[in-house]
């Protein structure tokens, strides 16, 4: 009999709460991410971030789906396809500034380095150019805020002003300046228009004001 399949809508709901009104605090763990780079804007109409996504999602689902593809994976147990993320950083200076991004997707454990190369050997339905550049990278994103938003997410908007109020509110300090910044998108962004899309906005964070952080008493969601 087929074990229950692993779902992060309900076994980790409180990590992906799409909640737009109350930021929350996760601190996430070592784990592994199938990734794909590139330079440009989250946007609809941005044809190569659409393209690059729909590519990484379309190995995900054959990885999440290894059995119906023919592919042995010792240990596998099913699992929900887990969303499409980004890691953003500036790379040009002002309003019309370019991006650097590193689309991800979470895997489980028994994803390895092997199994991917092996997988990529009988995936039609996605263009070379982008298949032979995902690779499978193990790193913790760590401490972080975020919140839910609806549309693309403008880092001079009303999200991100939120999040950086919660942030303050909380006793810590925002390390967005200082790196990267972490995009979810929990719809098909290759199928889903853009001003429907159901984003989550994150920023590392470090304890700013402990006194303040004690009497706030904001959860941390551990994740898994």
């Amino acid at each position: 009999m087929m074990n229950e399949q692993t779902n992060w809508q309900t076994d980790e709901a409180k990590e992906y709460t799409h909640d737009t009104d109350k930021g929350s605090i996760v601190d996430l763990p070592t784990r592994g991410y199938i990734t794909l780079s590139g330079v440009g804007n989250a946007d609809p109409n941005n044809r190569d971030f659409i393209d690059r996504a729909d590519a990484l999602c379309k190995v995900a689902d054959f990885l999440a789906n290894a059995p119906e593809n023919d592919l042995e994976v010792e240990g596998y147990t099913p699992f929900k396809r887990y969303p499409l993320q980004a890691m953003w950083q500036r790379v040009t200076p002002g309003r019309d500034a370019q991006w650097r991004y590193q689309l991800m997707i979470r895997q489980p454990e028994f994803i390895t380095k092997e199994i991917l190369q092996s997988a990529e050997f009988s995936i039609l339905n996605v263009d070379q150019s982008y298949l032979w550049d995902i690779r499978l990278l193990h790193f913790s994103e760590g401490l972080e805020a975020q919140i839910g938003n609806v549309g693309t997410i403008d880092r001079r908007g009303r999200v991100n002003s939120k999040l950086q109020q919660f942030i303050r509110d909380s006793g810590y300090r925002s390390l967005a300046a200082e790196g990267w910044h972490m995009e979810l998108y929990l719809d098909d962004v290759a199928r889903t228009p853009g001003d429907q899309w159901h984003t989550i906005l994150r920023n590392g964070i470090e304890p700013m004001d402990i006194t303040k952080v004690m009497k706030r008493g904001v959860p941390i969601v551990e994740g898994k």
